[in-house]
Formats: C-alpha cells, sequence, structure tokens
C-alpha cells in the first residue's frame, strides 16, 4: 500500500509564521537595496565612462537678459527654453558664433564630415549646434548655455563663442537693452554622473530588493522546519508535548503548565521512555541535556520513580543503539525550533515504526520564547 505523503513537501504554509520570521529579517531589504545600488552605480559607471565610448565633457554659463519694453511699454517676456533652442541654429547666432570660433583659431569644417571637431582640426556647424543646450530656469531674466563635447578643449571654446554670440545678439535685437555674462566656467570638465547613473542606482537598488525577496521565499518553500508546535503535529501527526526554551530565556509559566500536562497524560503512564534528539552528532549528546533540562522544569509534578527517562541515541547510531530503543515502551523526539531536520525527522520516524518502536510525541527544544509570545499572544 501507497504511503500517503503527509511530510513537509505537501503542507500548507503557515503564513502567521512566515511571516514574522520575514520580518526578523527585514534589515535584509534595505541592505540589498544599499548593494544594487552600488552595484548599478558601478556598472553604469564601468559601462559608460571607463569602458565606454569616447567620453564626454561639460561645461556650462549664465547670461543675464535686461528685457526692453515693447511699443505697449510691456516688457518682452515670451522667450523661453524651446524658444532660446530654436534661435540657436538660427543664422543670426550661429553664424556669429563660428565667426567667433575663427577667431579663436577653430576652423570651419564643410558640412557632413564625419571628422570629430578638435581645436586643432577644426568643427561643422552641425557639431557645434548638437554641443549646444540652452535652458530657462523659473527667472525668465536668466539663460544657462550647457555644452557638451567629447573634446575637452572645443567644448570650452565653444561655450566661449556661443557666448559672445548671444551677448552681441543682445546688443543688435530691439527685445533686449542687454545680454550679460553673469558666470562661465573656466574649464570643461568631464562628466561622470547624469540622469541615467541615478536611473542606473535606483534599478540596481530595485532588482536586488526583488532577488532577496525572491530568495526568501523560495528558502522558506524548501525550509523543512518547525517553527511552532502546531507545525510539529499536522506534519508528523505526533502530540507536542510542549516546548522547553533556550538557554537565554525563562520559560513562561503558560508553556511551562503546558509541558507538565501533556508530559503526564501522555507519559505518565508508561514505565520506560526514550529521548533522542534529531541534532545529536558525534561530538555533543544533545538529548542528554533535554532530558536534564525536561527534568528540571517538571521536577516536583512528575513521578520519576514510576516512569524512567532516558537519553539515547539516534537509531543507526550503533547496532545496538535499536535494541535500546527497543526495551523503552515508547520514544520521545527532541527537535530544535528552526532546525532544518525536517527530512531527518521522516527518516527516523520511519525507522522507529520498522523496529516497532512507538513514537508517544514530540517536545521542541531551543526555542525562541520572544517569537512564540508573539506568534500566540499578537
Amino acid at each position: 500500500m501507497a504511503l500517503e505523503d503527509t511530510g513537509h513537501r505537501s503542507e500548507n504554509l503557515n503564513i502567521k509564521s512566515f511571516y514574522g520570521r520575514l520580518l526578523r529579517k527585514i534589515w535584509l531589504l534595505p541592505l540589498a537595496g544599499v548593494i544594487g545600488a552600488l552595484a548599478g552605480f558601478a556598472i553604469y559607471f564601468a559601462a559608460h565612462v571607463v569602458y565606454g565610448p569616447a567620453r564626454n565633457y561639460e561645461t556650462s554659463s549664465m547670461l543675464y537678459l535686461i528685457f526692453a519694453p515693447d511699443d505697449t511699454g510691456e516688457v518682452y517676456d515670451y522667450y523661453n527654453g524651446y524658444t532660446w533652442n530654436t534661435l540657436m541654429s538660427s543664422d543670426e547666432i550661429i553664424n556669429t558664433t563660428m565667426d567667433y570660433l575663427k577667431e579663436m583659431g577653430i576652423t570651419e569644417l564643410a558640412s557632413g564630415s564625419e571628422t570629430p571637431g578638435s581645436v586643432e582640426g577644426g568643427v561643422t556647424r552641425d557639431e557645434v549646434l548638437g554641443s549646444v543646450t540652452a535652458s530657462v530656469p523659473s527667472d525668465l531674466r536668466y539663460l544657462v548655455i550647457t555644452v557638451g563635447n567629447t573634446d575637452k578643449d572645443l567644448a570650452q571654446a565653444i561655450l566661449i563663442a556661443t557666448d559672445k554670440s548671444l551677448i552681441s545678439y543682445g546688443d543688435k535685437r530691439d527685445e533686449f537693452i542687454s545680454i550679460k555674462l553673469e558666470r562661465e566656467d573656466d574649464v570643461a570638465k568631464l562628466e561622470t554622473i547624469t540622469d541615467r547613473t541615478g536611473v542606473a542606482t535606483a534599478l540596481g537598488a530595485g532588482i536586488f530588493i526583488i532577488l532577496v525577496i525572491i530568495a526568501m521565499m523560495l528558502l522558506d518553500a524548501m525550509d523543512d522546519a518547525i517553527y511552532v508546535p502546531e507545525d510539529g503535529e499536522r506534519r508528523y501527526h505526533l502530540p507536542v508535548l510542549g516546548v522547553m526554551p533556550k538557554k537565554d530565556q525563562e520559560l513562561p509559566v503558560r508553556f511551562k503548565n503546558e509541558l507538565i500536562a501533556c508530559s503526564k497524560k501522555i507519559l505518565g503512564a508508561h514505565t520506560s521512555i526514550a529521548v533522542i534528539s534529531v541534532a545529536d552528532t558525534d561530538e555533543n549528546d544533545t538529548a542528554a541535556e533535554v532530558v536534564d533540562s525536561f527534568k528540571n522544569i517538571v521536577k516536583g509534578t512528575f513521578n520519576f520513580d514510576r516512569t524512567q527517562i532516558k537519553a539515547l541515541p539516534l537509531p543507526g547510531t550503533t547496532l545496538e543503539s535499536y535494541r535500546d530503543i527497543s526495551e523503552c515502551e515508547g520514544v520521545v523526539i527532541a527537535i530544535p525550533q528552526g532546525a532544518r531536520k525536517g527530512t531527518s525527522v521522516e527518516h527516523i520516524i520511519s525507522q522507529l515504526h520498522k523496529h516497532d518502536c512507538p513514537v508517544l510525541g514530540i517536545i521542541m527544544t531551543d526555542t525562541d520564547m520572544k517569537f512564540l509570545n508573539w506568534y500566540y499572544l499578537r
């Protein structure tokens, strides 16, 4: 007859327990965000600056616009960023800009030339136009000129020529009394952080946070540990006699009484009981520690003269272990809270059944009482 799969692989997720444990690891999310942001920034910086195409240099200036009144006495105020970017390609401004570049020793290359612009080799009119961006802040009286170019010296030369051209433009146009230079960078600087750097940083943070959440959910799906007594009862169809706290914690009266009452009812009718611990190793006899702690908790309320409780090694540790366990009337399995021993417990129970050793129940050891109090009382 096929055995019904009632192990951890087919059980439903304990949502409250899951989120309680997730909240205790919530610090991983901001950490993942920081690591992801740094990774996104580093990848973008490396791809676009260190190992990317030609570097881009940027320089800027600010001009102050003094508008003249029109025929009605109102000042001209219809100049905005779009207007200025359109005007930059007008013959009146670009021709003057190219003239100033010639005065600086930079020749104008023929339109359509694919030669990259430089101070020594010259520059096309299209490259000059493509390098210049005009913007108007909240105050329409100010105009910001930004020049970006792969040649550091050429970028600075284009800025100077453009500023002079705009000042000349202000002297010629009736809409202005004058255009004055408020500020001008002395040298073009390497553009290392752009708007897309921020996007890459945010994207890296988001991706890492999502990956950590997915990883936490996958790890929990594969987690065969028990965290509350009901998990053990649903999984193994065995009563959980009670819980025993971590060494640095006290067992609340409520949980102490539960352990005493269940032990007297389930174990009290037997004369010899074996306690085995799934946490046992060759170097660490945790079963003996469990028995000592159990006796200390239930002392004065449990008849140890009638019921002998002794620690034994896990079945299969030695050939004699099967005989020693079989001589007892029942077995209690100690399972540490959060220990990923689910498949090991299933195997131990299977071995005990094959040797006609009844499993009387489970004690959940090394229990975090703060978590258990939160789980039951909130």
